[in-house]
């Protein structure tokens, strides 16, 4: 297919993180053109394996580069009482990554940033960088690459919330991972669409999608419900949602389908100084500050339409 369109993800390649590549592989329509890894559902070591072994079962053959390790500030986030480890289970594949063989590939030897600007620079169009994690890796490369910016399309990163968060009352996991890198980000004249939780929450998947995902997709399909499992577990929990939330997805739906989310444009700064609102996404829909706006935040998302992207993309492994 012509007029594919360039990407490059930046991952924490967990569970979501997971849906959102089965989507980028079984797509006609995107141009994948190299993946970095950074801190956040698991320590960089194991996103990267993670990802390496992901991108074997989908047969993404693209380079992957390791990233940031821990937040630009903050101190390195402990993972052995991180909350996330019981989400994304101890391996960050829903406790069922050992399944997959060893990766035959390694990642390339070159920084993140590095291979970010290296991708940037040989492709023709602007490319999209889809963030589906903190935004560490995103911020060092504006600061590093200035005359790329230009380069850029846009940054389509899910993290942020309008209302509420995950990780505190008022901050989104991603941006309070990071929040002094997310302001970086923010604050940059590349274009921003942010996937928030107001969104993301609504793209959950039920058990019997979960079901149809497995029927459909062969091996990697049931891989991938079993994948899902602990992680729709807990959902079904602590969060009394149907079953897992399926976050890191929604901006890839949206560069196949910009029907599935509706946006609202305005300002959005990042709280750094708060003791308790460090890291919350401060989103100005009412325009009150009179500062111009610089995001498109995502406000609702179609979640039959993102479920039934699923469903179809595992049939291309079956």
């Amino acid at each position: 297919m012509l007029n594919k369109k360039p990407i490059i993800m930046d991952v924490d390649t967990g569970v979501d993180d997971t849906l959102a590549l089965l989507l980028v592989a079984a797509s006609d329509k995107l141009d994948l053109k190299a993946i970095t890894t950074v801190f956040g559902n698991c320590s960089l070591e194991t996103t990267t394996k993670n990802t390496l072994k992901i991108c074997e079962l989908f047969g993404l053959d693209v380079p992957v580069a390791a990233g940031s390790y821990r937040p630009v500030i903050d101190p390195p986030i402990d993972y052995s009482v991180a909350p996330m480890v019981d989400i994304h289970g101890r391996d960050g594949l829903g406790n069922v990554g050992d399944r997959l063989p060893e990766p035959t590939k390694q990642a390339v030897n070159m920084p993140a940033v590095d291979l970010m600007a290296k991708a940037i620079k040989e492709c023709d169009e602007k490319v999209t960088i889809v963030a589906t994690a903190p935004l560490t890796n995103i911020a060092a490369f504006l600061m590093a690459y200035p005359d790329l910016h230009e380069k850029v399309e846009c940054i389509a990163l899910m993290g942020g919330a309008a209302f509420g968060g995950n990780m505190g009352f008022s901050v989104e996991a991603n941006i309070g991972h990071d929040p002094d890198a997310a302001k970086i980000v923010f604050m940059s004249d590349v274009p921003k669409y942010m996937f928030s939780l107001d969104a993301t929450m609504a793209c959950f998947i039920t058990d019997d999608e979960r079901q149809a995902i497995a029927d459909n997709g062969g091996e990697t399909g049931k891989f991938l419900q079993a994948c899902m499992q602990q992680y729709s577990d807990i959902y079904k929990a602590l969060g009394g949602l149907p079953g897992a939330v399926l976050h890191d997805s929604l901006p890839v739906a949206w560069l196949l389908d910009e029907s599935v989310v509706e946006f609202a444009h305005c300002h959005v700064d990042v709280e750094l100084k708060g003791v308790k609102t460090r890291g919350c996404t401060v989103c100005d829909l009412k325009g009150y500050t009179g500062k111009p706006a610089n995001t498109y935040v995502s406000m609702k998302a179609d979640r039959e339409k993102l479920i039934n992207m699923h469903i179809e993309a595992a049939k291309k492994f079956k």
